[in-house]
């Protein structure tokens, strides 16, 4: 049992003025906790978006450049990047707002409504992460069929779309696993500080 657990048992068995003295104690401790589980958020988004890059630049350009441009998808990848990546960096952004808005809150009701609009910005961002992969899967599959020529000539449209498919499903399950372990366990230390904010503020 954590200090806060120590403090809320207490304050069921004091009187009226104690406890408001009390409550005032377990905000400060919530909102503390609250402030340090997104800033974890963000540190995280942070390694994954600067783990994405490096990823990047170690492949081999020239020989992923050539692939691409003979699937005819070459320029079309490229204008997706340019996209996605500002997309990344606009969730960095909310997470480092939402991180330094809880950290000087002083209201519970507007706490409570941070917490649950960092928990919506985290959903989406993991949400737009899996919608990337099926995108990235789908220009692949299409550039593999309509390849006229090259390594894909001989392999019957059917078979590449089944294979990917069931590539892109994989890929799914292990990047939803992943989030979920990642963001899932901060999101629910999240959420229980939500209804201790909420039982207080009752």
């Amino acid at each position: 049992m954590d200090l806060l657990d120590n403090y809320k048992k207490a304050w069921d068995n004091q009187p009226e003025e104690i406890k408001r003295i009390s409550a005032l104690e377990i905000y400060k401790m919530t909102q503390a906790k609250s402030s340090s589980i997104v800033k974890w958020i963000f540190v995280i988004g942070l390694l994954e978006f600067a783990f994405m890059i490096l990823s990047t630049f170690s492949f081999d350009i020239s020989n992923e450049e050539k692939i691409l441009v003979e699937m005819g998808i070459y320029e079309f990848v490229q204008i997706s990047q340019y996209l996605v990546i500002p997309v990344l960096i606009y969730f960095l952004f909310l997470f480092y707002k939402n991180y330094k808005n809880i950290s000087s809150i002083d209201n519970t009701k507007k706490l409570m409504t941070k917490i649950r609009k960092t928990r919506k910005t985290v959903r989406n961002y993991v949400i737009f992460n899996l919608l990337c992969i099926v995108y990235i899967a789908a220009i692949l599959t299409f550039g593999m069929v309509m390849t006229p020529q090259g390594s894909f000539h001989n392999v019957p449209g059917w078979l590449i779309v089944l294979i990917m498919m069931l590539v892109t499903i994989i890929m799914l399950l292990l990047f939803w696993g992943f989030y979920q372990l990642l963001y899932g366990i901060l999101l629910n230390k999240l959420n229980r500080n939500y209804i201790e904010l909420a039982k207080l503020d009752q």
